[in-house]
């Protein structure tokens, strides 16, 4: 009896110190980061399903307290090898070879998220907010948003084609899925 005793004052003594934050990594089967351009010639999608976004989460709140992601400039595939051979090249993926962001604050309103942080490309840092829309069901966390940059923000020369340069925006959009 005491031993059945001791042991259910152990584990009510090891539940009662769980920590409530926990860091939890993106699903990468059912999470990708995309971005969009636009030449006078035509548009295109990139997809990169290798990026690394990690969040620290309360599970008593169930609140995202903080998020950091990574992505290798490499890893966008457009479905064109030539155009994102020249992708790499105008972005000196050897020189700056990831995008990374980390938040800086995180505020919820009825599943919308504001993220604020800062995005650091080409060798730039900057300032960001992000507006997403978070969907929790009994074992995954969802996260999907997008924003716009500009290019020149970031030091880039807009790459051009036939002697027409890309609009200076780029539009990334993303899902991550969070199991919890």
């Amino acid at each position: 009896m005491k031993i059945i005793l001791s042991v259910l004052i152990a584990c009510s003594f090891f539940t009662a110190f769980k920590p409530a934050k926990r860091k939890i990594t993106a699903d990468p089967a059912n999470s990708y980061i995309k971005y969009s351009m636009q030449h006078p010639l035509h548009d295109w999608d990139a997809k990169s399903p290798s990026s690394r976004c990690i969040i620290v989460f309360d599970d008593e709140s169930s609140k995202i307290e903080a998020v950091a992601v990574v992505v290798p400039v490499k890893s966008f595939d457009s479905g064109n090898a030539n155009r994102d051979s020249h992708a790499i090249e105008v972005l000196e993926a050897l020189k700056y070879p990831n995008i990374t962001f980390s938040s800086t604050g995180i505020t919820e309103e009825s599943g919308k998220l504001s993220i604020k942080g800062n995005l650091n490309f080409h060798g730039t840092s900057r300032p960001v907010v992000i507006n997403a829309v978070r969907k929790t069901d009994k074992d995954a966390v969802v996260v999907s948003g997008g924003f716009v940059i500009n290019m020149k923000d970031y030091n880039i020369d807009p790459p051009g084609l036939m002697g027409l340069n890309t609009k200076e925006e780029i539009k990334l959009d993303f899902v991550m899925s969070f199991k919890i």
